[in-house]
Parts: structure tokens; C-alpha cells; sequence
């Protein structure tokens, strides 16, 4: 075998087999840090989290989570899946490094600013990155076969440049129409559908496929069938449109898409079941495909159900729906269909550690779906919270940290060189650690200057805002009633038990999965206070006029610009409101030992 000449980047391996262990461990540590920072989310239900801002860690997880786990990942299995020469390899070289770059940048600057100049340089370098990777792999896809395989992950890297058209247009967009308007929210949906509908689940569909195929299995695929599986993921993003336009044509245009995906999935789903008893795989990739199919049917399925429109605003309505969709497409779909390929191929051997590794993992997977979904439900059916439902949310999601600690021990620690197919009677030479380290020891470099850097941005961002608050403060003052039928509320001389416990009952209901009932933020701010910062008129009339108050009211406006998560219609009435309010009053007599202060 030839050796890759070092020169190229000395930063990299220097044979094919020891760049494929580099990379699939950056990958998997990019999950193990993703699931860190989801656990520290999970913590905040819990118990007082000091220093970290809960929107900000959220941003650091999904930017993780899809841009460093999956986009390596499932790069990562499509080039050493197509890649036949080392020359053809070496060409990732400086790809590859600038991921893991931009990767570690984000690391270090969402979890303290935010959205903020070195993160979204950060994320751009990212996508200019990508635009390398989508040539480079449009130049191995074009030397392949037209098989299905290679057909749908054409499809999946059409739609990872597809969805950067969404990040783009944010910056014109936000400087003229302001980040409160909704073709804002829509270039952010435009991405995230694209990146999980077309390029993650195309391209874990693509590589199954094609190693069915390699393996003898040959499949037909009509050019009828792949014309319904496009039209699907792009009218499917009309569920998007429907949180910011809610226009019955939206909602039938919806319908008809989650139906047309349901047959799509069909055909291709039945076509992998066939191939799947026929070829040989190993017991544990059996298991771990088996996951990835059944994730895809249930996708299938929870998105045919939004045929009917009040279903449809249900499921973006209640976060814990979002999150367990979010969650089965980035772990059940992606992540259980690339790892069982990863095993039989053995980029990661299949041994008792890494097999505890996979169980922990699927195990975390399962028990937190089913607490998301099945919370999400009970607020559904207006039965509010079970019992200890964040402290069992947090303790299955322990796992996932414990299980890739396990899978990371063993991509790491392994001593074969990665061949496609596991043999036992192939004798494995050993590989060197040396590699490994260097690759580590330089971004651990790399990692110190960004902190560095990062630490110098937030004073600079620090500064600047005070700088520009000043002028802020000389516009004319906001209606502090807000915009909405709600002109004035009698608040009475005390509290309202019964109105404050039915107040309660709707917030455990439809808002405690975004709001605190300390002064912390979550998704948006924390309750405690509310009453003393705002009038009650303003409050009923952000409840039940939301949309209005995030088109009209100045406040409403810099909450959201603020929280970057545009507050859902949840249809509630003037009575509800009312119950609403006489809750956080209570609240913040209990917590703040004030309220009403907005009134005096």
C-alpha cells in the first residue's frame, strides 16, 4: 500500500486506514460533547444551573449534535464508502480538518455568546466547508454506477447545498425586515428541514443501499418512485410555512405531502426489508438497523397523522414533540443506520465494550422518546405533568454520555486497521498511536487560541452592547397595556386561589416545557417577576394575541429577538389569561415576595 506523503497536511494521517480511525473519532466525540451539553439541559428543570444561559447551550448542542456528529459522520461514511484510491482520500484531507476547525469554534463560542460574530463566523466557515465536500463527493458519486444507492445520495448532497440557501438569505432578511420577521423564522426551518429530511435521511438511506448492493443485492428503483420521495421533501416543508402563515392552502398543501411521503417511504422501506434478510450482516448490525428502519417508519407515520390541521399545530405546538422528532431523525434514523454500517464495514469493531456502548445508547433512545412523546401527549390531552417527569427525562439521557464514553473507548484504544468486511482469518497489523495524538495534541491547540479568542469577543460584545444601549433608551416608550382587546384587568385586593390553581393547571399544561417558574430562562424567560415588569394587560394580551404582539409591540419584539424561539398560539381564551395571571401573581408573592409592581 502506498503512503500518503505527509506534506500534504501534516496535520492528518498518513495512510488511509488511520485517517479513517481519525475521523470516525472526532465524529463520535463531537456526539459524546453534544450529549454533555443535552444533559446540562436537562439539569436545568432540576436544579439552579449558575454561569450558562439555557438558550445558549442549546444553540451549542444542535450546532454539535448536526454539524459536527452528523455532518462527519455521514460525510465521513459516503467518502470512505466511494473513495477507491488513496489519492481520492487524501483530497478530504483539508476538508476534513476544516470541519473539525469549525466544529471546536462553535464549541467554544455559542455556549458564551450566543449567536454572536465568532460563532456565526464560525458556522459560515462551516458551510463554506461543505460546498468543498459537496463537489468532492459530486466527483465520486459521478464515477459510480446509477444504482439506487447512488441515486439517493446524490439527492442527499443536492439537499445539504439546498438547505444552505436558508442561512444565507438570513442576513439580508434580519436587515431589512428585522429577525422578528417571519421569513426569518423560514430561512431557519428551510435549513433544518433540508438538513434532516434530504441530506441526513437520504444519505443514511443512500449508504444502506448501496452496501445491500455491493453485498449482491440489486434493487429497482422507478424514476416514478424517486420523483414522489423529492416532491415530498420539498412540499413537506409547507408544515414550516404553517407556524408563520397559517393558511388553510399551507395546511392542505401539508396534507397532501405527508401523504405522498408515506408512499414514498413505502417502497423504499418494503426494497430494504427484502434486501435486509437476504444479505449477510452481523447480529449487533442487525440490531442497529433494525433501529434506524422502525425510526423511519415511525417517522413516516407521525407525519402522515398531520394530514388533519388541528394535528398539524399540535405538533409544533408542544415542544416535546419537536424535540422527540428532532431526536428520532438525528439518533434513530442517522445515527443507529450509520453506526450499523460502521460495524459491519468495522470502522468500529464489534466487540463487548462497544456492544455495551450500543445498548446504553439505544436504551437512552428509547426511554427518553417515550417520555418526550408520551408527556407530550398528556399536555395534548390536557392532563398535565406526571410525576418526576424531568428527573427520569434527565436520568435516561445520562445515558447516552456513559454509552459513546464506551464507543469512544473503543474507537480509540482499537488496534486493527479498519477493513471493509471483517474476517477473522485476515491477521490485523497494528496501527500507531502516534497519528492520533498529533491530530489531538493540534487541535487541542487550536481549541486553547479560539477560547482565547472567544474570551476577548464576549468583553468586546459586552462593550458594545452597553455602548448602543444608551441610545435605546430615548425612543418613545412602548403602550405598556401591549396590543390586543385586553384594555384593563381588575386585579381585586388579593389572590384568587381557585382561579390561581386553575392558572396553574393550563401552565403545567402549555408552558412549563419553555418557561421557569424561577427567574432563569429556558426557551423564554422565566416566570418569576413577570408582575412586577409588566402590566397584567400586557401579559393577558401576549397570551392571547400573540402574533399581533410580535408584529406590534416593541417588547414582545426584543423578547423574541432576545430568545430567538417565536412564542406558539395556543389558542387560549380571555378566561384562560386571566387564570394565567392570577398564577404568576401568586408566583411571584411566593418567589419574588412582591407583585403588581408594574401597576404601581
Amino acid at each position: 500500500m502506498k503512503v500518503l506523503n505527509p506534506k500534504m497536511n501534516p496535520f492528518l494521517p498518513d495512510s488511509p486506514l488511520k485517517f479513517r480511525r481519525v475521523w470516525m473519532g472526532w465524529g463520535f466525540g463531537f456526539f459524546f460533547i453534544a450529549s454533555l451539553f443535552g444533559l446540562l439541559m436537562r439539569s436545568f428543570q432540576i436544579w439552579e444551573v449558575p454561569y450558562f444561559d439555557y438558550k445558549n447551550l442549546l444553540h451549542t448542542h444542535s450546532h454539535i449534535a448536526m454539524l459536527g456528529w452528523g455532518f462527519l459522520i455521514l460525510s465521513g461514511g459516503i467518502v470512505f464508502s466511494l473513495a477507491k484510491a488513496e489519492n481520492e482520500i487524501r483530497k478530504f484531507g483539508w476538508l476534513f480538518l476544516g470541519a473539525v476547525i469549525s466544529a471546536l469554534g462553535m464549541l467554544v463560542s455559542f455556549p458564551f455568546q450566543g449567536y454572536g460574530t465568532l460563532s456565526i463566523a464560525f458556522s459560515s466557515l462551516h458551510v463554506l466547508i461543505s460546498y468543498g465536500f459537496i463537489y468532492r463527493l459530486h466527483l465520486l458519486l459521478k464515477a459510480e454506477e446509477n444504482s439506487t444507492g447512488i441515486r439517493l445520495l446524490r439527492l442527499s448532497i443536492c439537499s445539504l447545498l439546498i438547505s444552505s440557501f436558508g442561512l444565507w438569505a438570513l442576513g439580508p432578511i434580519n436587515a431589512q425586515l428585522g429577525k422578528m420577521h417571519e421569513l426569518s423564522f423560514m430561512s431557519i426551518q428551510w435549513f433544518l428541514h433540508f438538513q434532516l429530511n434530504g441530506w441526513f435521511v437520504l444519505g443514511v438511506l443512500g449508504l444502506i443501499f448501496l452496501h445491500f448492493e455491493r453485498s449482491g443485492y440489486q434493487f429497482h428503483w422507478p424514476l416514478y418512485q424517486e420523483i414522489l420521495l423529492v416532491g415530498s421533501v420539498i412540499l413537506t416543508y409547507t408544515l414550516a410555512v404553517t407556524w408563520a402563515e397559517p393558511s388553510p392552502l399551507a395546511f392542505q398543501i401539508n396534507g397532501l405531502a405527508v401523504i405522498i411521503q408515506l408512499v414514498a417511504y413505502s417502497f423504499l422501506i418494503l426494497a430494504l426489508f427484502s434486501g435486509f434478510v437476504k444479505v449477510d450482516l452481523l447480529p449487533m448490525v442487525r440490531i442497529l438497523l433494525i433501529s434506524a428502519f422502525v425510526s423511519l417508519i415511525l417517522k413516516a407515520a407521525l407525519q402522515a397523522i398531520l394530514v388533519f390541521p388541528s394535528i398539524a399545530v399540535i405538533s409544533y405546538t408542544i415542544r416535546m414533540y419537536v424535540i422527540g422528532f428532532l431526536h428520532l431523525v438525528l439518533l434513530g434514523i442517522l445515527t443507529f443506520g450509520i453506526s450499523g454500517l460502521a460495524v459491519q464495514k468495522n470502522w468500529v469493531e464489534d466487540t463487548s465494550i462497544s456492544r455495551t456502548g450500543w445498548g446504553l445508547l439505544m436504551g437512552g433512545f428509547v426511554i427518553s422518546e417515550l417520555l418526550l412523546f408520551g408527556q407530550g401527549t398528556l399536555i395534548w390531552l390536557k392532563l398535565g405533568f406526571f410525576e418526576d417527569y424531568h428527573l427520569y427525562l434527565f436520568l435516561s439521557s445520562c445515558l447516552f454520555p456513559i454509552g459513546l464514553g464506551f464507543l469512544l473507548t473503543q474507537i480509540l484504544t482499537s488496534s486493527i486497521p479498519f477493513q471493509n468486511i471483517p474476517n477473522p482469518k485476515i491477521k490485523f497489523q497494528k496501527i500507531k498511536t502516534q497519528t492520533m495524538k498529533k491530530s489531538l495534541l493540534w487541535s487541542a491547540g487550536i481549541l486553547g487560541i479560539l477560547l482565547t479568542a472567544c474570551g476577548g469577543g464576549a468583553d468586546q460584545s459586552a462593550t458594545s452592547t452597553e455602548t448602543s444601549s444608551a441610545p435605546a433608551t430615548e425612543a418613545a416608550a412602548p403602550d405598556p397595556k401591549g396590543v390586543g382587546e385586553v384594555k384593563s384587568v381588575d386585579l381585586g385586593s388579593g389572590i384568587d386561589a381557585s382561579l390561581a390553581d386553575a392558572g396553574k393547571a393550563i401552565v403545567d399544561m402549555k408552558c412549563t416545557a419553555c418557561h421557569q417558574l424561577n427567574d432563569k430562562r429556558l426557551v423564554g424567560p422565566g416566570f418569576q417577576g413577570v408582575t412586577n415588569r409588566r402590566r397584567p394587560e400586557w401579559i393577558m394580551n401576549m397570551i392571547t394575541n400573540v402574533d399581533v404582539m410580535l408584529e406590534q409591540d416593541p417588547t414582545a419584539q426584543k423578547l423574541l429577538e432576545e430568545c430567538l424561539t417565536r412564542m406558539p398560539n395556543q389558542n387560549l381564551t380571555q378566561a384562560d389569561a386571566r387564570g394565567i395571571l392570577e398564577f404568576m401573581r401568586r408566583n411571584d408573592e411566593e418567589k419574588a415576595g412582591e407583585r403588581d409592581a408594574a401597576t404601581k
